[in-house]
């Protein structure tokens, strides 16, 4: 009786050959990089609208200290 045993490993054997495959499938992880845009996105508006409410209380206390 003969035993054949057949190589089931589909991983990418280096980094070359990750990159190779990858773009032979046409993978661009885009969800990773509209996820990233998104991120940096929603930081902007957090980090904008802080600066305006910053700004507007120091406006307000200015006047009100001035009145």
């Amino acid at each position: 009786m003969t035993t054949i045993a057949a190589d089931l490993d589909t991983a990418p054997t280096s980094a070359r050959h990750a990159v190779s495959s990858t773009s032979r499938r046409g993978t661009t992880f885009s969800e990773v990089r509209q996820a990233r845009l998104q991120h940096g996105l929603q930081v902007a508006a957090v980090t904008t609208g802080l600066v305006s409410v910053t700004v507007a209380a120091s406006a307000a206390i200015l006047l009100g200290v001035s009145a």
